[in-house]
């Protein structure tokens, strides 16, 4: 059985046209006649828009959200300020972008996952102040547009096969960017974010089927994440190898075996980061040592809050932080148990665990990584969230190919198939089709 989509009304879409059309004819008279570069402006403004909501390909959808949701605000203009908190360009095509994926996206669908998100938005926006309702809404902005593109794109879709190019886009931003104390830093943020972005990249070179391309992402991923030293990077990288690997023979994890990556490989890798990364990182122990000392402060931290809901979006007392040499524990989970408290972290991690149940065998290796990742940062706005938007858009997308379409002889949907019948981009478990180009096709 097909599944159905929305579609927009024929006379709904003419309207729009005819409305761009008018518009951007006015609005161009008006510039001959006064030459302003603003009316110009405001007619791309009416004529791209419409456009973009109702013709914008899949493709491009795709590689709008990621870049968007990997690279720093401060790449971004400013356009205004709510609550004292800045809204950039980034996020306003960001919301474009979300929109555009409702506005065609599949009606009727249900899933767990899309119900645990807008719980936690809905927590951490009602647990906050109106600037800290802003801020938070900044930071999980990537989740809302992950769920928005997973509804839009056709069940199945590999998405990773397009948002890795702009992950290997961000780490070639180096050079624009000035490095951090010999480390680098681009488009993403510092070196933390370019690691992670790094790792992905890696993970997804390692399940990639065609050697070219294999060789490209790991290159650029392992050069990437060498000249951003990230530590919690190359732990992330090997958690999502794990992932990858046929960890034992029974249980789920032996269901995500990925042929291509041998065990040996990260027995390997782990011993190559574990002699290596101290003589990049010269500065290691002192490293841990800051991190060992933001987390310690918790317990003091968590006392001054509310237990089961915590203090507020960042509203928790930051004298509670004197201890440390930076403001902030430097850890999304410990941040969000102090400011949304039990409920808040509650919700979080039935998030992660519903999105890597979702998933499939590749996202959850990028799950894994950014997972890992997240004790290394902040709660606020960065490609980690990003990351995590992208991987509940590829969630949603495989948890719909499963919920459509007759079962094939595994007991895995087999969606109708595009006339190339064209193979994945990488390897699956023996048996297991993952997306709408290669369903019922066997690896080989």
């Amino acid at each position: 059985m097909t599944a159905h989509r929305w579609t927009v009304p024929g006379g709904l879409r003419n309207l729009c046209l005819a409305v761009a059309i008018s518009g951007s004819a006015a609005l161009l008279s008006a510039m001959v006649a006064r030459e302003q570069t603003e009316v110009l402006g405001w007619a791309a403004l009416l004529v791209g828009v419409p456009l973009f909501v109702f013709a914008a390909p899949a493709r491009l959808i795709v590689w709008v959200m990621a870049f968007c949701v990997l690279s720093v605000t401060a790449v971004w203009p400013t356009l205004t300020s709510v609550g004292g908190v800045d809204v950039n360009a980034g996020d306003a095509l960001l919301l474009l972008t979300a929109v555009a994926a409702l506005v065609r996206a599949k009606a009727g669908t249900r899933h767990v996952l899309i119900a645990v998100i807008a719980l936690f938005v809905v927590f951490g926006v009602a647990r906050s102040e109106f600037s800290g309702a802003v801020a938070f809404l900044r930071v999980v902005e990537p989740l809302i547009a992950g769920v928005a593109v997973g509804l839009y794109l056709r069940p199945g879709t590999d998405l990773w096969r397009d948002a890795r190019w702009i992950c290997v886009l961000m780490i070639a931003t180096v050079p624009l960017v000035s490095d951090f104390d010999g480390r680098w830093a681009g488009f993403p943020g510092g070196p933390n974010e370019i690691g992670l972005v790094s790792a992905v990249v890696t993970v997804l070179g390692a399940a990639e089927r065609n050697r070219a391309v294999k060789l490209l992402l790991i290159g650029a991923g392992l050069t990437g994440l060498v000249g951003s030293r990230g530590i919690a990077a190359t732990v992330a990288l090997i958690a999502g190898l794990v992932m990858l690997t046929r960890v034992s023979r029974s249980g789920w994890l032996a269901r995500m075996r990925l042929r291509r990556v041998h065990p040996l490989v990260i027995v390997l890798f782990g011993i190559l980061a574990v002699t290596f990364v101290p003589v990049i990182r010269p500065d290691l122990s002192t490293t841990v040592d800051i991190h060992a000392a933001q987390a310690g402060v918790f317990g003091q931290l968590f006392a001054r809050t509310d237990p089961l809901v915590g203090s507020g979006w960042a509203t928790v007392d930051r004298s509670a932080f004197a201890l440390t040499p930076y403001e902030g524990l430097h850890d999304v989970y410990l941040d969000i148990a102090a400011y949304l408290g039990i409920v808040g972290i509650a919700l979080f991690a039935l998030l992660l665990w519903l999105a890597m149940r979702a998933a499939d065998p590749l996202t959850r290796a990028v799950l894994a990584g950014v997972a890992v990742w997240f004790n290394t940062t902040g709660a606020f706005p960065g490609p980690g969230w990003g990351i995590l938007g992208l991987v509940i858009a590829a969630a949603l997308c495989h948890a719909r190919l499963h919920a459509a379409g007759p079962a094939g002889p595994a007991g895995v949907p087999v969606p109708e198939l595009p006339h190339d019948r064209a193979r994945p981009s990488h390897d699956l478990p023996e048996g297991l089709a993952r997306t709408s180009e290669n369903a019922g096709v066997r690896p080989g």
